[in-house]
C-alpha cells in the first residue's frame, strides 16, 4: 500500500511544481515585463510632451497668434513632417495607431525599430508648429515599439514571439494611459482597437499594469489633475437619455461623413505623384488658410495645434452656437488637411474635438434645461466611439479626462447609439471586424510572403515525354509553367499529357498542348485567391505575375506552400528578426 500513496505525494508534489512555473511564468509576464514597459513609456511620452507643448509649441504658439505666423508655421511644420517620413523611414505612409493596429495584425506584432525615430519626430514636426492632430497617434506609437521591443529582448526569461503582440497591445495602452493621464481608458482603447466588434482579451492583465506604471510615472512630472475640467457637479435625468440617443444618431452620421472625406483626402493625396513632403506642405498651407478664417472670425487661429484649450472651452460652455458650428467646419477641414495629407499624428483627440464641437452645436439649438456641459461630453464619446469602433473607450475617456463620473452612462448610451450608426465605417483601414478562425487567417495571407521565387518552367520546344520525365517525375508536380525566359507563355499539366499516347508523346511539343489563356494571381493577392484558381482549373500550382496585365513571372505557389502554413500560421504572418 506504499507504492500507490508515494506515486500519489509525487503526483502532487509534480503539479505543484509545474504550477508553480506557471504562476512564475505569469508573474514575469504581467507584472515584470509590464512593468518595466510601463515606466519606459511613460518617461518617453513625458520626453515628446515637453518637446511638442513646452519647447516648440511653446515658442511657435506667440508668433502663430499673428496672421503670417498662422499661415506659415503650420506650413513648415507639416512639410519637416513629411521630408522626415520620406528621408528617414522605410514605410512613410504608415505610422501612429494604424502602423500600431496593422502590426498587430500583419507582422506578429514587429514593427521596423529603425524607423521609430524619425515617426516620432514627424510628429513632433506636425503638433509642434500647429499641425491638427494628437500626440496620442505617437505616444500609442512608442508604447507599441517599446513594448514590442522589450518582449523581443526577454526570450531568456521564457517569453516566446506569441508574446511579443500581447506586450505590444499592453505598451499601447500605456501610451494612452500616459497621454492622456488615463489608464482605464488606455487599457480598453489598446484591447479594442484591433478590431470592430471583439477585443484582445489576452492582453488584458499586461496592459493594466504597464498602464498604472505609465500613468504613475507621467503624473510624477505634470500633476494628477484631469485632461479638462468640467466645473458642475451632474446628476442625470431621464430626459437627458432621450438626448444622448438623439446626439448618438447625429454624431454617428457626423463621423461617418468625416471618415469618407479624410480617406478619399488621403487616397487623392497618394495618388497626386508628389513627394510626400509637398504634399503634407500643400496641407499645412490649407491648415494656415483655415487658421485665418478663423483668425477674422474670432481674432484668433482657432484651428491650429491639438484643441485641447477648444474642448475645455466647449465643456465650460465657452462658445456660442455659432462659434461651435464654425470651429466644427474649420477644425473638420485642418484635420482632413493635416493627416490627409500624411503628415505624422493622431487622430483620437481631433475626433474628441469635432464631438465636442457637434454636442455644443446641439446644445445650443435646443430649449435649456439640460446641462451645458452635458452635449459636449457626449459627443466626445459619440464622435470616438463612432469614428474608432471604441465604445467603451470611448466613455471611459469621458469619465477620467473630465473627472466628471456622472456623465457615464448617457456618454455610454451616446457611444452606443453612435457605434450602431457607424457599423463597418472605421478611420483605420487596417482594423478587423472580429478574430478570425485559423483558416481564415490561412486564407488572408498575401501571396508574396509563400510565394516560390525561384521559377522552374517548362521550355516550350520539348516534348510531352521529355516535359514527364524531366520535369513531373523528377520535380513530382502535376502542373508547371511554361517561360520564356522570364515571360510565362503558357502552364501546362499532368492531365493535358494524359490525352496522347506514348509514341505521341515523343513527338508532341509542349507549345502545341499547353494552356495560353493561363489564371494567374498578383503578389499582392491573398491565399484565398489562389485556392479559387486551384479549384476552378483542377491544378495545383498558380503562377504569380509581377503586376496586372503583365506577363513577366514574379514567383509560384503551391498546394504544398499552402499546406505548409498550417504549421506556422499562429499568431500572424511574419516573422521575428533582429
Amino acid at each position: 500500500m506504499e507504492f500507490p500513496v508515494r506515486s500519489r505525494l509525487l503526483g502532487y508534489a509534480e503539479a505543484t511544481r509545474q504550477g508553480t512555473g506557471v504562476f512564475w511564468l505569469r508573474l514575469k509576464k504581467w507584472f515584470l515585463a509590464a512593468s518595466i514597459v510601463g515606466v519606459l513609456v511613460g518617461l518617453a511620452v513625458t520626453a515628446v510632451h515637453w518637446l511638442v507643448y513646452e519647447v516648440l509649441w511653446g515658442a511657435v504658439s506667440q508668433y502663430a497668434m499673428t496672421p503670417w505666423g498662422t499661415l506659415l508655421f503650420p506650413t513648415i511644420g507639416l512639410a519637416l513632417s513629411g521630408f522626415i517620413l520620406q528621408r528617414f523611414t522605410k514605410d512613410p505612409n504608415l505610422h501612429g495607431t494604424e502602423e500600431v493596429i496593422e502590426v498587430f495584425h500583419h507582422n506578429r506584432g514587429v514593427f521596423d525599430y529603425r524607423s521609430a525615430p524619425g515617426k516620432v519626430m514627424a510628429a513632433v514636426a506636425t503638433l509642434g508648429f500647429g499641425g491638427s492632430a494628437g500626440l496620442e497617434g505617437p505616444s500609442i506609437y512608442i508604447g507599441g515599439v517599446v513594448g514590442s521591443y522589450v518582449m523581443r529582448k526577454s526570450k531568456r526569461l521564457g517569453f516566446d514571439e506569441n508574446d511579443v503582440r500581447t506586450l505590444m497591445i499592453a505598451g499601447s495602452a500605456a501610451g494612452v494611459a500616459a497621454i492622456f493621464k488615463a489608464p482605464l481608458t488606455g487599457i480598453i482603447f489598446a484591447l479594442e482597437v484591433p478590431y470592430m466588434d471583439d477585443m484582445t482579451r489576452e492582453a488584458l492583465i499586461p496592459s493594466l499594469v504597464a498602464s498604472v506604471s505609465a500613468y504613475l510615472v507621467l503624473v510624477a512630472f505634470l500633476g494628477v489633475s484631469p485632461l479638462f475640467y468640467v466645473a458642475q457637479r451632474y446628476t442625470m435625468a431621464p430626459s437627458d437619455l432621450g438626448w444622448a440617443i438623439v446626439l448618438g444618431v447625429v454624431v454617428g452620421l457626423l463621423a461617418r461623413i468625416f471618415i469618407a472625406s479624410f480617406k478619399r483626402v488621403s487616397r487623392l493625396s497618394r495618388e497626386s505623384g508628389l513627394p510626400l513632403w509637398v504634399r503634407t506642405g500643400l496641407g499645412g498651407l490649407v491648415v494656415g488658410l483655415l487658421g485665418l478664417v478663423g483668425h477674422l472670425l474670432y481674432g484668433k487661429p482657432m484651428v491650429l495645434g491639438t484643441g485641447y484649450d477648444l474642448v475645455q472651452g466647449l465643456v465650460g460652455g465657452s462658445f456660442t452656437t455659432s462659434e461651435a458650428f464654425w470651429l466644427l467646419i474649420l477644425k473638420t477641414g485642418a484635420i482632413v488637411a493635416t493627416l490627409g495629407s500624411g503628415a505624422a499624428g493622431g487622430v483620437f483627440i481631433p475626433m474628441i474635438v469635432l464631438g465636442a464641437s457637434a454636442g455644443s452645436l446641439m446644445g445650443g439649438l435646443l430649449p435649456a434645461g439640460s446641462p451645458a456641459a452635458l452635449f459636449p461630453v457626449v459627443g466626445m464619446a459619440a464622435f470616438l466611439a463612432a469614428g474608432y469602433n471604441t465604445p467603451l473607450a470611448a466613455a471611459a475617456f469621458i469619465a477620467e479626462s473630465t473627472g466628471g463620473s456622472g456623465y457615464l452612462i448617457p456618454g455610454l448610451v451616446g457611444a452606443a447609439v453612435a457605434y450602431a450608426i457607424a457599423g463597418k465605417t472605421s478611420i483605420s483601414t487596417s482594423q478587423r471586424w472580429r478574430r478570425e478562425s485559423r483558416l481564415d487567417r490561412m486564407l488572408g495571407i498575401r501571396v508574396s510572403d509563400i510565394m516560390t521565387r525561384d521559377v522552374i518552367g517548362v521550355p516550350q520546344d520539348i516534348t510531352l515525354r521529355d516535359f514527364v520525365s524531366d520535369y513531373v517525375v523528377r520535380l513530382r508536380h502535376k502542373s508547371f509553367p511554361v517561360l520564356d525566359g522570364k515571360k510565362l507563355v503558357g502552364i501546362i499539366g499532368l492531365s493535358d499529357v494524359n490525352r496522347f499516347t506514348s509514341d505521341e508523346r515523343g513527338v508532341v511539343l509542349v507549345s502545341e498542348v499547353m494552356a495560353r489563356d493561363v489564371a494567374t494571381a498578383l503578389p499582392g493577392d491573398t491565399v484565398r485567391r489562389v485556392v479559387e484558381l486551384m479549384t476552378e482549373g483542377d491544378f495545383d500550382r498558380v503562377p504569380i505575375v509581377e503586376a496586372e496585365g503583365s506577363d513577366r513571372i514574379a514567383g509560384v505557389v503551391s498546394s504544398t506552400d499552402i499546406v505548409k502554413l498550417d504549421g506556422i500560421l499562429e499568431p500572424a504572418r511574419g516573422a521575428i528578426t533582429s
